[in-house]
């Protein structure tokens, strides 16, 4: 997951949250705490479930998600997964959403990832 919104029912109260209540709903109402609940990742995780591995990515310069968005789901999935697979978080410390980071650190971003995929997912390799 790439930099995800993960608790809906806490977005409306950082920074940026207002500005998306009309579109996503408020929590304090009935409409909007029922609505966000439906797209709560966070409250959604179940304890003792094999979940598969996760990289997520966060910016700790995002202007758009803040940074404890993707840790809460990181932490939360950690504890709760019982498959043994890993559960992480890339923060990237200068850029932020993608936006104002250089050749060299999306380049790394993505060699992050890929090896991660490649790591979590392939079962046999072709000889």
């Amino acid at each position: 997951m790439l930099v995800p919104v993960t608790n809906t029912l806490r977005v409306e109260f950082s920074e940026n949250g207002p500005i998306n209540v009309p579109e996503q709903g408020s929590a304090s109402t009935e409409d909007g705490l029922h609505g966000l609940l439906i797209t709560d990742t966070l409250h959604r995780v179940v304890d003792g479930t094999p979940y598969p591995a996760v990289f997520m990515t966060a910016g700790r310069n995002d202007s758009r998600v803040a940074l404890w968005q993707p840790g809460k789901l990181t932490a939360r999935l950690q504890a709760a997964t019982t498959s043994g697979r890993p559960v992480i978080l890339r923060v990237e410390e200068h850029g932020g959403h993608g936006l104002g980071l250089t050749t060299d650190q999306r380049e790394a971003a993505l060699a992050d990832e890929y090896a991660f995929l490649l790591r979590h997912t392939a079962t046999t390799v072709a000889r």
